[in-house]
This record gives C-alpha cells, structure tokens and sequence, in this order.
C-alpha cells in the first residue's frame, strides 16, 4: 500500500517574487485591491485611517528585506525537506482563478486530476527563453483515479478532469511550487483543485478539513508501493492582512485541533485571497489521523501599504 511520507504547505504571494526595494508600495491596493481577478469592494481612506500609524514601522525597507529574507530561507528549507524524503507522486491542492476553469463553462468545488500528460508554462519571471514554451507534466493516473473512487465512497461529489482544453494550463498557485520549492522539475503529481474563491459553490472549511482526512484514507489505500507527499499552495489572509487569523488558524494545525481551524472563524472571513486557506485546511485534514507533526518554518506578515494590504505568509511540513 502507498504511503504518505511528506505533509508540505506554501504561500504564494507575489511579494515573494519582486525584491521589497522594488515593491509599489502597495499603489494598485491603494486604488482598491483585487482578489482572484475580483475587485474589493473596501473603504480604502478608512483603512489607512485605522491603520496608518503602526503600518509605518512594517512598511520600512529594513522590515520588509527582513520579512523576504525569512520567507525566502523557510521556501528554500521545504525544498530542501521535499528533496531529502523523495516522494514518488504529489499530490498539490491549488486554487483555480480562471486558467483551467472559465464561468461561462463551469467551476466545481472539487476537481482531481488523473490525466497523464499536464501542460503547464513556466512564469516568466523565472525562466528565459525556450524555457518558457509550453510543456507537458507527468500525470499518475491510477494514482488520481482511485483518489476519485475513493471519495466518491466517501461521499464527496467531485469532479474530474483528464485533458485541459486547448490554450488553457494549470495556473498560478502550482507554478508556484513547481518552481519555487521543485526548482522547476516537477515529478509525477496528481492536481487537486478547490473552488477556494467563487461563489456559490466553495467547500466550508468544515468540508475541507473533511475531505483532507478521505484524501488521506484514499491515498493509504492505493495499492502500490509509492511514498506520497501531500502539499497545499495558498494563503494566508491576503489581500487584507489578519495576522490574529492566521496564526490562530497555524497554531490549530500545529496542535490538530479540529474545532478551531473548522469553527473559530465566521465562513465570510474567507473570501478573495484569504479564501486560500481552505487549501491548507484540507492538508491539514489530511495530516490530523497520521503521525506527522508540523513544523512552523515561518509565519511572515508581509504588508505593502499603510492600509494594512498585503499577504501572509506561512511556510510548514509536517512529517
């Protein structure tokens, strides 16, 4: 039987990519955030109003190349750990933000991938040249179809996918790993996709932690003999920072306490990029029955504007 042997969870902020010197100071905020290609519907001036003065210290250059710095060493210590315990599949749970699935087609709640081939192109601001043409990522199709069966069984509803249709790719959210914590060469994987942003279908963070728990049992009970890292990209609360929810939704998965990730929080707090939690909800779902303890690598509240916009950012495995 497979097993899992890696529990891994990212942000994916675009603070990570640019150098803090090169940041906007937050001006696309300023004129009113964007969350998953929706516009927030928030009373900037009243935000900067009641949190312009303590965002004065977090918006120093110094603070800000500390706060990339850490993060940096936390997502360079997960490749690492990915690396040391060599999973043969993946299995990444990601939100979708209309690269694989259009409104005017369908968006599901839930979607595994069981395919063979994947197309993916790399961002560009990684890569250079003919590196940044379209290319084909291995699948594990057993792997992803017996995930299907499984929570089928489970009673999970869900989707699946075998091709994407032509001139559509997996998105951002992946990208992030593969090329952050894979250094571009991802292995086999079997995609999960969560409709973390979209009403009127996302999952409850009362399900997700429901459907990491099947997933788990699903995995366990594929019959081969494959180590299985399980890994969940998003997150924090972004593109409003809540630091008080972020570290009491990390401090809950560190202690597996159920009751406080699925209920400590109205689900209306989940919505735009914070909305991306349920991703690591459902990873750690999937964590909360094994033995694999988590470890916080860094928790990084990294603003960009004195309206106290940004993204938090956290970095964790459990094994």
């Amino acid at each position: 039987m497979a097993t899992i042997n890696l529990g891994l969870g990212t942000s994916h902020a675009p603070s990570l990519h640019g150098s803090p010197d090169r940041w906007d100071g937050g001006k696309r905020d300023m004129q009113g955030p964007m969350g998953g290609g929706m516009k927030m519907d928030i009373d900037i001036e009243a935000m900067v109003k009641a949190n312009g003065a303590r965002m004065e210290k977090e918006l120093t250059l110094e603070v800000r190349t500390a706060r990339h710095e850490s993060a940096w060493r936390a997502i360079n210590t997960l490749s690492e750990v990915l690396e040391e315990m060599a999973p043969d599949v993946c299995v990444i749970i990601g939100d979708d933000t209309h690269e694989v699935f259009m409104p005017e087609d369908h968006i599901p709640a839930i979607d595994v991938f069981w395919g063979k081939e994947l197309p993916y192109t790399p961002h560009s601001s990684r890569l250079k040249g003919d590196d940044l043409f379209m290319r084909q990522l291995s699948g594990q199709p057993d792997l992803g179809r017996h995930i299907v069966e499984s929570l089928l069984s489970d009673e999970f509803d869900v989707s699946h996918t075998r091709t994407l249709p032509e001139g559509r790719y997996i998105g951002h959210a992946f990208d992030f790993v593969y090329g952050c914590v894979m250094g571009n060469h991802p292995g086999p994987q079997v995609p999960i996709w969560l409709n973390t942003y979209y009403a009127p279908n996302q999952p409850t963070l009362k399900r997700c932690y429901a459907l990491g728990r099947s997933l788990r049992r699903a995995i366990e009970s594929w019959d081969a003999n494959q180590k299985v890292a399980v890994i969940a990209t998003g997150g924090m609360s972004h593109l409003l920072l809540d630091e008080n929810l972020d570290r009491t939704m990390l401090a809950a998965m560190q202690a597996k306490d159920e009751k406080t990730v699925t209920s400590a929080f109205p689900e209306d707090m989940f919505t735009y990029g914070t909305s991306e939690i349920r991703n690591w909800a459902v990873l750690a779902g999937a964590m909360a029955d094994g033995p694999e303890k988590m470890e916080l690598l860094a928790y990084e509240p990294m603003y960009r504007s004195p309206a106290a916009t940004g993204c938090g950012c956290a970095f964790a495995y459990w094994k």
